[in-house]
C-alpha cells in the first residue's frame, strides 16, 4: 500500500538501532546503535528491529574496545529471540541464533521457527553470519541445516576495525567489507524475504552499527 511504502521510507531516514538484546553479557546500553559485551565466554546478541525487503541494503559495524574480539555478525529474520524462550531454562544465558538447530538447542530451534510469517519467503536461510575468528560464513534453517561456507577472499578480524554488509536481496547475495576494503561475496545466493541486522559477540568488545554507502 501507499501508507506502507510512505513507512518504508521513513524508515530509510531513521538511524539504526539495536531493538532486543538476549545474553547476560551485555552492559547497559547507552546509544541505541551501540552495545558493550563485557566478558568472554557466553555469547549475548543483538537484534535490530529495522526489516530489509527486496533492494540493497549495507550497514557498517565499527568493532572497538576489543579483547580478542570474536563476534558474529549478519542477518537473521525478523522475530525475537527472547519471546517464550526463557534466557537460563533454555538459552543457558548464552544466545548465539546461528549455532541453533534440531540438533543443537532443539526446543530454542522449535521455537524460533514457529515464528515464521509468509514475509519470510521460500529461503530455508533464517541466520546468517560472518564469524570474525576465522573469516567464516556460516548459516541454519534452524532445523537440519547448520552449514559452514568457503568463500573466495575469506578473511578474519584481529582486533578493532569495521566490518561492512551488502545485503542484496534482488541477487540473494551477502557481500563483505573490512576497514572499507571489499573482500568478496560471502553468501552466494540463496538469501530471500524479510532480515534484519545482528552481532552475536563472545568477548569483550563494543560494537556500533550504522547505515553507509556501499565502498566500490
Amino acid at each position: 500500500s501507499d501508507i506502507g511504502l510512505y513507512r518504508a521510507l521513513e524508515q530509510l531516514r531513521e538511524p539504526l538501532s539495536f531493538d532486543e538484546l538476549a545474553g547476560t553479557g551485555f552492559s547497559l546500553q547507552e546509544h541505541p546503535a551501540r552495545v558493550t559485551h563485557k566478558h568472554l565466554g557466553d555469547w549475548s546478541t543483538a537484534v535490530s528491529g529495522y526489516a530489509m525487503r527486496g533492494g540493497r541494503h549495507f550497514v557498517e559495524f565499527a568493532i572497538t574496545k576489543v579483547d580478542q574480539g570474536i563476534v558474529q555478525l549478519g542477518v537473521i529474520r525478523p522475530l525475537s529471540l527472547t519471546d517464550d524462550i526463557d534466557l537460563e531454562a533454555e538459552w543457558g544465558g548464552r544466545v548465539n541464533p546461528v549455532f541453533v538447530s534440531s540438533s543443537h538447542k532443539p526446543a530454542e530451534a522449535e521455537k524460533l521457527r514457529s515464528q515464521r510469517t509468509a514475509k519470510w519467503g521460500d529461503s530455508d536461510i533464517h541466520c546468517c553470519g560472518y564469524y570474525s575468528f576465522d573469516g567464516r560464513c556460516h548459516g541454519t534453517d534452524w532445523d537440519t541445516k547448520l552449514t559452514n561456507y568457503e568463500w573466495v577472499g575469506r578473511e578474519g578480524l584481529e582486533g578493532s576495525g569495521t566490518i561492512g554488509l551488502l545485503l542484496d536481496l534482488d541477487e540473494g547475495t551477502l557481500s563483505l567489507f573490512k576497514n572499507h576494503r571489499r573482500l568478496g561475496v560471502m553468501k552466494g545466493g540463496g538469501l530471500s524475504g524479510e532480515y534484519c541486522w545482528f552481532v552475536s559477540a563472545l568477548s569483550s568488545c563494543a560494537v556500533s552499527m550504522s547505515r553507509s554507502r556501499a565502498p566500490k
